[in-house]
C-alpha cells in the first residue's frame, strides 16, 4: 500500500463514526466466511437458506478470524464438552 492509499484510508476511517466503523468491520468479516466447514470440510452453500440457518459462524474480532461449523461438528463438540464435564465432576 503506498502513501496516497494509506492517507486516503486513514481519512475515511477518521470521517466515519464509531458505529459506521463497527458495521464496516462486521461486513468485512462477513465476507470472510469460508466455503466449507472448518472442522470436517463439508461444503457450505451460502444460497441455501436451511444451511444458513443451521450452520454456526464463530468470529474472533481481535484476530479477525471467521470459522464455520456444520451441525454435525457442533453436536460432536457439545457431546465432547458434556463428557469432559462429567469426567471432571
Amino acid at each position: 500500500m503506498n502513501r496516497k492509499q494509506r492517507r486516503k484510508a486513514e481519512k475515511i476511517k477518521k470521517d466515519q463514526t464509531p458505529s459506521e466503523r463497527n458495521l464496516s468491520e462486521k461486513i468485512f468479516l462477513f465476507n470472510q466466511i469460508p466455503d466449507a466447514c472448518t472442522a470436517c470440510a463439508e461444503p457450505f452453500d451460502k444460497k441455501d437458506k436451511s444451511m444458513v440457518n443451521s450452520w454456526r459462524v464463530v468470529v474472533r474480532q481481535e484476530e479477525q478470524q471467521v470459522r464455520l461449523f456444520c451441525p454435525e461438528c457442533i453436536n460432536k463438540t457439545k457431546e465432547a464438552i458434556d463428557d469432559s464435564k462429567k469426567n471432571f465432576s
